[in-house]
C-alpha cells in the first residue's frame, strides 16, 4: 500500500526536532531509521501528517558508562548496539537480542528508540529492555495548563 500524504520537515538539533513536533502536535511523527513507522504508515495503522527528520542527530546516537547504568540514545542504531563490547560485557542480552533484529540492512539503518516507541513486534528490543530494567527518558517542551 501507499501511505497517506505527508509533510517532511529535517531538524537540525533535537531542540528544533521538539519545536516541529510541539507545532504540529499529535499530528507529527519522528522519523529516523524508519524500520518501524514506514510499514505502519503503508498499512495505514499510523497516518502523520508531518514527518520530523530527526535521523542525523548525532547527539542522540550513544552508549555511555555512566557508572550504576548504561545509558543509550534513541538514535542508537541496532548494529551499534549489537556489536558494542561495553554492553556485551555488561548487558549481553541486549547485545544478542540486537543482533536478532531483522537482517544487517535493518540493523544499519533501525534505531533502538523506534523499535520502543513503536513497540515493534518485529524487534524484541521492548521486550529485552523492559525485562532489564530499563528506565526511559523522554525530553519534550513543556505545556502549561
Amino acid at each position: 500500500m501507499i501511505p497517506a500524504a505527508f509533510d517532511y520537515k529535517r531538524a537540525t538539533s533535537a531542540a528544533e526536532a521538539i519545536s516541529l513536533v510541539s507545532q504540529y502536535g499529535d499530528d507529527a511523527k519522528f522519523l529516523a531509521g524508519g524500520h518501524s513507522l514506514i510499514p505502519l504508515m503503508k498499512l495505514r495503522l499510523a497516518q502523520p501528517g508531518v514527518l520530523v527528520d530527526i535521523g542525523r542527530l548525532n547527539d542522540l546516537s550513544y552508549i555511555t558508562d555512566k557508572g550504576d547504568y548504561i545509558a543509550i540514545g534513541a538514535l542508537t542504531r541496532h548494529m551499534r548496539i549489537e556489536n558494542c563490547d561495553l554492553l556485551k560485557k555488561e548487558v549481553p542480552l541486549l547485545a544478542h537480542a540486537a543482533s536478532h533484529v531483522g537482517d544487517a540492512q535493518v540493523r544499519h539503518r533501525g534505531t533502538i528508540g523506534g523499535s520502543i516507541a513503536h513497540a515493534d513486534s518485529a524487534s524484541d528490543l521492548p521486550a529485552t529492555t523492559l525485562a532489564l530494567g530499563a528506565t526511559y527518558v523522554a525530553t519534550g517542551r513543556r505545556v502549561s495548563a
